[in-house]
């Protein structure tokens, strides 16, 4: 009986923390949001308008097998701002709806990108949606790899490819990214939001949900991680004003209205830098 008292305090206890920890992130995202911009001088943030009678725009997608990334390429294809989504990745994304004609699938092998440069040459818009976890990438060398090392290399191919053109780069990270963190996931999106934005493209958002669960079509087989957190995030978001976490459906709906308000005329020298929070996430998805 004893045992069985002990144990389930021990879970309590083990809940407790997590929840406090969920609790910390949501309070200290909200300080990080504004951190890239305060630690550059140059930075600017505003806020895109679209433009009326503006061009159907170009894309490409990395990351595109994800959970995010696959539904991001359906946003995208099923948008009439967008006439042309290139997707690169070492698989094709499973995608059969409507637009799928918009689609260029290129299978590619990351240790040897540079191969493929020029399928970054003439696009207005760039995804990274590439993510991984520490366990599943092995180590944490290839999960640095992975997560910083590889969208890194290839933004900087699509800023090379379009030295003159304006340029908007979307980046999904997380909540508590800090490049100054003692933790290796938080650390690594964080330098990732760095380098990106000393890379000089004409815009760059960052779009940093807090928990991901599924709001839409889930996986056949869902991982109990997933199902966990999606009861999690949607128990805790009118406890915290929507601080607790994102679906999956809502992130790739907010990055496609962002890319979809373009860059504007007003495109300075200076890198613009737009960072959003969960709740800002939430609030994009929703509009109409």
């Amino acid at each position: 009986m004893l045992r069985h008292i002990s144990s389930s305090l021990s879970i309590l206890g083990c809940l407790l923390i997590f929840f406090l920890e969920v609790w910390v992130i949501c309070i200290t995202a909200d300080n990080n949001n504004n951190n890239i911009c305060k630690e550059r001088s140059w930075c600017t943030q505003t806020h895109m308008t679209t433009e009326e009678g503006s061009s159907p725009m170009s894309a490409f997608v990395i990351g595109g097998t994800g959970l995010v990334g696959r539904k991001l390429v359906a946003e995208l294809a099923q948008s009439h701002l967008f006439q042309r989504i290139v997707t690169v990745g070492r698989r094709p994304v499973p995608y059969d709806g409507p637009g799928k004609e918009k689609l260029e699938q290129h299978v590619v092998d990351f240790d040897k990108i540079d191969e493929n440069k020029n399928l970054f040459a003439d696009i207005d818009v760039g995804f990274n949606t590439m993510g991984t976890t520490r366990a599943d990438a092995g180590s944490a060398e290839n999960f640095v790899k992975i997560d910083h090392d590889i969208p890194l290399h290839v933004a900087r191919l699509f800023k090379e490819a379009n030295p003159s053109k304006p340029t908007h780069f979307c980046l999904l990270t997380s909540a508590g990214s800090s490049a100054t963190s003692s933790f290796l996931y938080p650390r690594t999106k964080g330098l990732l939001e760095k380098h990106i934005t000393e890379l000089g493209f004409t815009h760059v958002s960052i779009f940093r949900p807090a928990m991901l669960f599924h709001d839409g079509e889930k996986r056949e087989k869902p991982r109990m991680v997933e199902v966990v957190f999606g009861i999690i995030g949607k128990a805790l978001n009118p406890l915290t004003g929507g601080r607790a976490g994102s679906g999956i459906s809502t992130v790739a709906k907010a990055m496609t209205k962002v890319a979809e308000k373009g860059i504007g005329a007003d495109a300075s020298s200076q890198t613009t830098v737009d960072v959003y929070d969960n709740r800002q996430i939430i609030k994009l998805a929703e509009e109409q």
